[in-house]
């Protein structure tokens, strides 16, 4: 094996990849998001599931949760044109502002986020649903 050096570590968020979308009807550059910019994404994404009170008693545990559908939507939608936006402005692309992200239709903006989300190493996989507990 090679031994890499910090450059070649870190090339990899620099490194914008042709990625075909089909509800574009073509290609675009898409660059990996950093473990810091997934974690900026998964962050806004759970600002919408409110908060969560659990009580252990023993064995048991008792647990209350309001959940606002509004708010959860709304931060799914803003952490998917995150990640979009910080992907797909790079180098090899024109500079993409929010506004025009958010002029794209919704199964657009699901097989960008689903891209990008992909190439970044974070996407849920089948295995990972298998492997989440059912009870």
């Amino acid at each position: 094996m090679a031994i890499l050096k910090k450059s070649d570590i870190l090339l990899g968020i620099d490194d914008p990849r042709e990625i075909t979308i089909e509800t574009l009807g073509g290609e675009v550059y898409l660059r990996p998001l950093s473990s810091s910019e997934v974690n900026e994404v998964v962050g806004i994404e759970s600002k919408g599931f409110g908060l969560f009170d659990a009580k252990a008693m023993g064995r048991n545990a008792d647990a209350t949760g309001k959940v606002n559908l509004a708010k959860v939507n709304e931060a799914a939608a803003e952490s998917k044109y995150r990640a979009i936006f910080l992907s797909i402005n790079n180098p090899k692309n024109d500079e993409w502002s929010m506004e025009e992200l958010e002029r794209l239709h919704s199964d657009q903006i699901e097989e960008l986020y689903e891209n990008v989300m992909r190439i970044s190493g974070a996407e849920t996989t089948e295995a990972d649903v298998k492997r989440f507990p059912e009870d």
